[in-house]
């Protein structure tokens, strides 16, 4: 992408327009068609952008009773992007892109916070799910373990004790199983 060459401006005064408060880049949620996550991801990056598409394995039976294991979308329908909010709109014309996600009309974020707890979650290597709808929450800190300092939420379920970061932006819950002692309620 080069503004300045469609623009006729040179690279000092591009570089200006990157240093101020409009141009301050934050993680924005996308959505987009079903099951293009993985396209759309790549087209992004080959436009050097900073995509965040978290994924997670999981076991499918093919009709011939075939075993496989295949990586799917966490979130599915929706994309991380890392950006400026004037380039939201080029972005959003892209194929499969719906639209950005939206909240009381301004584009929605997610805090750089949420964004790398999830990836230590994924990164653990324990089971992890995401939620829409649940009950009983309680918030709560970890007080010690590779997710220290997060705070989220608590829920029983079937017998485990459960620890969740809620994205408000698209409803969502990422879960993943814990100990009851590495908690600290709030």
């Amino acid at each position: 992408m080069s503004y300045a060459r469609k623009y006729n401006v040179d690279k000092n005064q591009l570089a200006l327009t990157y240093n101020n408060p409009a141009g301050e880049r934050k993680w924005y949620v996308f959505y987009l068609r079903p099951r293009t996550e993985n396209k759309v991801c790549s087209a992004l990056t080959k436009l050097n952008h900073e995509v965040f598409l978290p994924v997670i394995e999981t076991i499918r039976i093919w009709k011939n009773r075939q075993k496989k294991k295949i990586l799917l979308p966490l979130f599915p329908g929706y994309l991380f992007v890392y950006t400026c909010a004037h380039e939201l709109y080029p972005i959003k014309r892209l194929p499969h892109v719906i639209s950005y996600v939206t909240c009381g009309g301004k584009p929605a974020t997610i805090s750089e916070k949420e964004i790398n707890g999830i990836r230590r979650m994924l990164g653990m290597g324990y089971p992890v799910s995401v939620e829409t709808k649940f009950s009983k929450r309680e918030r709560v800190r970890i007080a010690s373990g590779p997710l220290k300092g997060y705070e989220g939420i608590l829920i029983r379920q079937h017998g485990k004790t459960r620890f969740g970061i809620h994205l408000k932006a698209i409803s969502h819950t990422v879960f993943i199983d814990i100990t009851r002692d590495e908690l600290e309620k709030l």
